[in-house]
């Protein structure tokens, strides 16, 4: 095998390999009031989401208000918005959300 093979070779080994450590959706879960009941997550769109026990809910942006788990995701209830996300939990902790109805997804962890 002459050195230009094996060069392509070890590419398509490399990215065989980076693809396979890539989280796929089918590998994430919808999250669980486990997962956000007393946590505060941070959004890469510059928010801070508080889950409190017993469904209060604060967020630098969207004010403070009411949350709770629903059939069709993580219903948010504040003065300013009212709102259904789809959240999951992505195996490495982390998480996405997409608002639904609206489009805005998000990428968030648990704050530190």
């Amino acid at each position: 095998m002459g050195a230009r093979m094996q060069k392509r070779v070890s590419l398509l080994g490399a990215a065989a390999l980076v693809s396979l450590s890539l989280p796929s959706p089918a590998s994430a879960s919808a999250v669980t009031a486990a997962d956000l009941s007393g946590k505060k997550i941070c959004w890469n769109n510059g928010s801070a989401s508080v889950y409190s026990r017993g469904g209060k809910y604060s967020n630098n942006l969207s004010g403070e208000g009411t949350w709770s788990i629903t059939g069709a995701g993580v219903h948010v209830h504040t003065d300013r918005y009212d709102y259904v996300a789809a959240i999951q939990k992505l195996p490495d902790g982390s998480f996405q959300a997409v608002i639904i109805g609206a489009g805005i997804k998000s990428t968030g962890t648990y704050c530190k």
